[in-house]
């Protein structure tokens, strides 16, 4: 059955990293096949599945989309490009320093479906080629993710599974070295693309132009929604003194939100990215059957030999990840690491403590590896996909391999000394 399990995992990951099929009906139907095939049993799948993980997308989903009918959003991207009064490569900078600071606190697919329009709206104002634009946005939404418990999908399902990990725990250990990648990736992106960029004064004064102000379409939605949103924020950072699972916060947030900002319930139900949540059904289903089968074993014990100190195993979980991540989707990945690690340490006898800087090493691997190829993130396949739509061929897996690749080693560097100097 391990054989069984690991193939069926291992082809619905390959079908949807190569677009043969959707990922969401690939999953499910991998998820349906372990079980009758009693690769795990029914009642152990309804276990795997990690209902505070999705509890917790769907609350902040909610959340997002109610936040969005505001006009919040176009705003802030318009006062960056005006802050930069114009000028392209500040621009560029501008832009993808708001989606790293909004991904951090919003799910990175939802910050980047929200920049994507205004961005093209600037650059082509600008008369620039939006695809380094949304390139840089899609990296910064990345890395800005790995700095909270609910910005990026792996820290999410690392956050909701591992109980003794607060919001509070993501903050202090991940946000430091994420504010120094991300400066330095911002660095790169403008000695080697963005000082080179010019326009005209007459698009700059366009820009100026803009009325940022015309973008809010709704100040008593802002209102009451930011409210909200900010107290569940707010809830999120007092976990250790309530006791309440994120999941729990948000899905509140998101019921409050609803009854104080007096949306259609069934639009704002669309706001939920269904065929993700199921996604997530099917894959927790198929990683508990490779747990129940002995194979996440046999994967840590490799790991274990790997190497024998802290330190050592650290950094291989990180490059593990951030490799891994580049050739499939981070979440799959995760969700097929936490039960590694957990074995790990059991296996180990390390403690709570001890154990926790192999997750930081899984957050930084898993969710800045999502950067190193154009299938290594959900984010990176939405924009590639909203740019084909928009009739833009040209951003495509080469195009987006020499910004992701190099940018990603440094930023993978920059992890492992931050795991050395101050986690082992």
């Amino acid at each position: 059955m391990m054989l069984f399990a690991l193939v069926v995992f291992a082809v619905v990951l390959g079908a949807f990293a190569f677009d043969l099929v959707h990922r969401t009906p690939a999953a499910l139907a991998g998820g349906i096949l372990v079980v009758i095939a009693g690769a795990i049993g029914q009642e152990e799948a309804i276990e795997a599945v990690h209902w505070e993980t999705l509890g917790l997308l769907v609350g902040m989903m909610i959340l997002v989309g109610i936040l969005k009918d505001s006009g919040i959003f176009g705003y802030l991207a318009i006062k960056s490009a005006q802050a930069a009064k114009g000028r392209p490569g500040l621009v560029l900078i501008y832009l993808a320093s708001i989606t790293a600071v909004l991904s951090a606190f919003l799910d990175n697919v939802t910050t980047v479906l929200l920049m994507f329009p205004v961005t093209l709206v600037i650059a082509r104002i600008l008369e620039e080629d939006p695809i380094p634009f949304l390139i840089v946005e899609v990296i910064a939404s990345n890395i800005g993710g790995t700095a909270t418990l609910v910005g990026d999908p792996p820290n999410i399902i690392i956050g909701t599974v591992v109980e003794e990990l607060t919001f509070m725990d993501f903050i202090v250990n991940l946000a430091p070295p994420i504010v120094v990648i991300l400066l330095v990736t911002l660095g790169l992106v403008w000695l080697v693309h963005g000082r080179k960029l010019h326009t005209t004064d007459e698009d700059r004064r366009q820009i100026m132009a803009l009325d940022a102000a015309s973008e809010i379409k709704d100040r008593s939605l802002l209102i009451r929604a930011g409210a909200v949103s900010g107290a569940t924020v707010v809830g999120f950072f007092l976990q250790q003194i309530t006791g309440l699972n994120p999941a729990i916060v948000a899905l509140a947030g998101a019921a409050v939100a609803m009854l104080v900002c007096g949306p259609e319930v069934e639009k704002v139900m669309h706001e939920v990215e269904w065929p993700t949540i199921l996604f997530f059904v099917g894959l927790f289903v198929m990683v508990g059957a490779l747990e129940s089968t002995g194979f996440i074993e046999i994967v840590a014990d490799s790991l274990a030999s790997g190497s024998d100190s802290l330190a050592g195993t650290a950094l291989i979980v990180m490059w593990g990840s951030g490799f891994a991540s580049g050739i499939v989707d981070n979440i799959p990945f995760t969700a097929t690491m936490i039960p590694v690690i957990e074995q790990l340490a059991e296996t180990r006898g390390y403690d709570e403590a001890t154990v926790e800087p192999l997750w930081w090493s899984l957050s930084l691997g898993a969710c800045l590896g999502g950067n190193f190829t154009l299938i290594g993130a959900s984010a990176n396949l939405v924009v590639a996909g909203l740019a084909a739509r928009e009739g833009m061929s040209s951003f495509t897996f080469a195009r987006f391999l020499l910004w992701g690749f190099p940018l990603t080693l440094v930023a993978l560097v920059i992890s492992s000394l931050y795991i050395l100097l101050f986690q082992v």
